[in-house]
């Protein structure tokens, strides 16, 4: 497996916050059968404005580490950008990170609590030059959960969403669990990944998302999330999803089964 998010780089933002942290992270990530991790760490003004040329020197630097302890994880290049104006004109100038530095697939996040600021002008942007976005755990974000079109307004659109491991198996509330598994079975929500920050609370983990992937959509749709398609964003190669499946009809109750009403 290939996990698409994870803040696993010792010491560039909220996630692994030592060395000794991350490789703890790389282990666990191992022992779950996650073979690749692309380290997305946050490029956000105000926060952690992680450029591409830091984030490609911390890359190779994790690298090093985890040769010298004898891990064979392959840490691919990412990072998680927030939403920001002018994402297309700085991914041209070298200045953000696209997954496996290809310039074709920008791990997008928009704000949790508030609305996204021309998200569907971003997306437009974004595509006109040649970069689609995959935007981060969508099930998670508060304004698209109020209301769910919103968010099938953005694969309208062409962007992919990205769904947390731990959103499918209810870390985060039924809620969240609930519209992430309806996003699973109807095509609406395209890649696995952990979102991993510690090796505790939020670990680098897929194995058993992927199975609940496959239980809600096959065992086809389960590879493609968690390793065809992450292997294509790296890779900067195209992909092309099936259409969403339209929601399933309200089960009717049992006096209304029992008349044919």
């Amino acid at each position: 497996m290939i996990d698409t998010h994870c803040h696993i780089l010792p010491g560039i933002d909220d996630g692994a916050p030592d060395r000794k942290t991350a490789v703890a992270m790389a282990r666990i990530a191992l022992e779950d059968g996650v073979t690749t991790v692309v380290a997305t760490p946050h490029v956000r003004e105000g926060d952690y404005w992680n450029e591409r040329p830091k984030v490609l020197a911390a890359i190779e630097e994790f690298r090093r580490t985890l040769a010298e302890e004898g891990i064979s994880l392959e840490i691919a290049p990412g990072s998680e950008v927030h939403l920001a104006p002018r994402l297309a004109e700085r991914v041209r100038e070298g200045r953000l990170l696209t997954y496996g530095d290809a310039g074709t697939w920008l791990l997008l996040e928009c704000p949790y609590r508030t609305r996204p600021v021309r998200i569907e002008e971003t997306i437009f942007e974004l595509k006109l030059a040649g970069i689609t976005p995959v935007i981060a755990h969508p099930e998670r974000t508060r304004w698209f959960l109020e209301d769910p079109s919103r968010w099938e307004r953005m694969v309208e659109l062409g962007a992919l969403g990205q769904v947390t491991s731990s959103s499918l198996l209810g870390t985060f509330g039924k809620a969240i669990r609930a519209i992430s598994e309806e996003w699973v079975r109807r095509g609406l929500v395209h890649v696995l990944g952990s979102d991993a920050h510690d090796p505790e609370y939020r670990p680098p983990v897929l194995a058993a998302a992927r199975a609940r992937w496959a239980e809600l959509a096959g065992e086809e749709a389960a590879r493609r999330a968690t390793l065809d398609w992450p292997r294509a964003f790296l890779a900067g190669e195209p992909v092309e999803p099936p259409p969403p499946r339209p929601p399933e009809p309200p089960r009717r109750g049992f006096l209304a089964r029992l008349f044919g009403r």
